[in-house]
């Protein structure tokens, strides 16, 4: 797991919908593979392939690219940012030529290694540098979508009109994810009052249990934390509480709450699909169709969306369950919009009491996005 200063990478830039949560990391293949692509995953300091974060669901997408085109895949470890170029460096001179780097921190090497290895593709998990060359792309993720599907979900839920979101410091992602919270709550209740803070630290607990700490004598009862380790402190807090609470990012079931303790409590997560994103690059580069520059995931191509309910899902009624996947398709179909991805954005109208948003025919299904 990433250690405090790391949850940062949570945060920019993002679903494990309830039928695609990547299970324990795949195998690579086992037939002789292609000798022309190498798939080699740099995992953040600290992190495993079994860890519930980015790191895993990275290497998930890579071993099911590695499948389906018949390529080998390895992963390295590292301790310290120090060992970002090196493990870089040694994953090119050992023939790897798709480098995937997970998280931010990473970017400035990652970039660097794009600059004197034109020969070589450049895949960075939460990076984005516009001046980076056009072998290099970066994963980004539909914030606002994410959120949006969170706000919606505590919308329904709430028994108090009164929800909340703990966010990080303020930046484009956070604000995203923020905006998108408040307007899916307000398009499923249009009563609710959605509370929203900005915090000055990814990885600040005790603000995260005072913010909590204050939504909860506003009336929370449901809280979003959307803010790194300062947000996921603020729903451990709300939960030990007794309010439902929604993670962010990963299926923080898995990770915040792994060892149990209130778990009932986590209704979800809002999720960035790193598997997903990470599969559809090096798809782009085995077709032929890689482009440098950023690759943007959002519910239509299975990028955002909602983690399992898990241990919450016998106190989550149907009618909310089947709301909340109408919702997902809307957006993925286009016929949704947030309102929330640019400040000054026009809100989505709300719907009727207990209807379904228009559908379009086309629109994907959560099943859609399931890949062994």
């Amino acid at each position: 797991m990433y250690r405090a200063l790391r949850w940062l990478s949570w945060l920019f830039a993002a679903l494990l919908v309830a039928s695609c949560a990547p299970a324990t990391p795949s195998t690579p293949p086992t037939s002789t593979p292609r000798s022309d692509f190498r798939v080699a995953v740099i995992l953040n300091a600290e992190g495993t392939i079994r860890d519930g974060t980015f790191n895993e669901y990275a290497y998930v997408g890579a071993t099911q690219a590695a499948r389906a085109f018949n390529l080998e895949v390895t992963h390295r470890e590292t301790v310290e940012d120090k060992d970002y170029p090196i493990a870089i460096r040694a994953a090119i001179e050992s023939g790897y030529n798709i480098i995937v780097t997970v998280g931010f921190q990473m970017q400035e090497a990652t970039v660097a290694a794009a600059v004197e290895h034109p020969q070589v593709y450049f895949i960075g998990v939460d990076q984005l540098d516009p001046q980076a060359p056009a072998n290099f792309v970066g994963l980004q993720f539909a914030e606002d979508e994410a959120g949006f599907l969170a706000g919606a979900l505590a919308g329904m839920m709430t028994k108090t009109n009164v929800v909340g979101v703990v966010g990080g410091v303020e930046i484009p992602p956070v604000q995203r994810f923020v905006r998108g919270f408040v307007n899916g709550a307000l398009y499923v209740n249009p009563q609710v009052t959605a509370l929203s803070v900005y915090t000055t630290s990814f990885a600040d607990p005790t603000q995260g249990r005072q913010q909590a700490d204050a939504m909860i004598a506003q009336g929370a009862d449901v809280i979003f934390g959307a803010g790194g380790f300062t947000g996921s402190s603020a729903i451990v807090h709300a939960a030990a509480q007794g309010k439902f609470v929604i993670g962010v990012d990963q299926d923080e079931f898995r990770t915040t709450f792994a060892s149990g303790k209130d778990a009932e409590r986590i209704l979800s997560s809002a999720i960035k699909r790193v598997d997903t994103g990470v599969y559809l690059a090096i798809q782009n580069v085995i077709e032929g169709k890689f482009s440098g520059g950023a690759l943007t995931l959002r519910a239509a191509n299975c990028g955002v969306g909602y983690a399992p309910f898990n241990a919450a899902a016998e106190a989550v009624p149907n009618r909310v369950k089947e709301r909340l996947e109408a919702i997902w398709r809307a957006l993925a179909g286009g016929t949704l919009q947030t309102g929330a991805a640019d400040e000054g954005e026009t809100r989505p109208e709300p719907l009727a009491p207990d209807a379904l948003p228009p559908i379009a025919e086309s629109a994907p299904r959560l099943s859609d996005c399931t890949r062994s």
